[in-house]
């Protein structure tokens, strides 16, 4: 698939969901807002001939931001806790993204819609997720043996 068929898919994509006016950058590029709660990317990579969708799910705060790093690590586990994406945390600033690729050769307005629609769902219950704040530990669990 070329920029162009991207271009296009988009537009479709658009226009089935009843935003006419959807148009990716001219080099690739769409932002598309989900429940004013979640943006998602969705970027054309020339290079891989693959779709990249990316979206900052949240943002944690510094003193809770460790009790969540399991949670996160289970849910990448195999892509069971993400729809096939992968989840991380950029250090500096606490930021969770989720990112997904999807090679784009063959893919119907169908397969496309389902894509997007599975991914910000899952971006969706991340955000919610990480604003409902870390899980409570459950009484009389045992610490780890393990030492640092």
């Amino acid at each position: 698939m070329s920029l162009e068929n991207f271009q296009k898919l988009i537009k479709m994509f658009g226009e089935n969901i009843g935003v006419s006016s959807l148009e990716p950058h001219p080099q690739g590029l769409c932002s598309l807002r989900f429940d004013d709660r979640v943006t998602i990317d969705l970027e054309y990579n020339e290079e891989q001939n693959a779709l990249l969708l990316s979206s900052l799910v949240g943002v944690l705060k510094p003193k809770e931001s460790k009790l969540f790093y399991d949670e996160l690590l289970e849910a990448n586990l195999l892509w069971g806790g993400t729809g096939g994406a992968t989840i991380g945390v950029d250090p500096a600033s606490l930021t969770v993204f989720l990112c997904y690729q999807e090679q784009l050769k063959g893919v119907s307005l169908e397969q496309f819609q389902q894509l997007v629609k599975r991914f910000s769902d899952t971006a969706l219950f991340w955000n919610q997720r990480l604003a409902e704040g870390p899980k409570k530990k459950k009484r009389g669990a045992k610490k780890s043996s393990v030492r640092k």
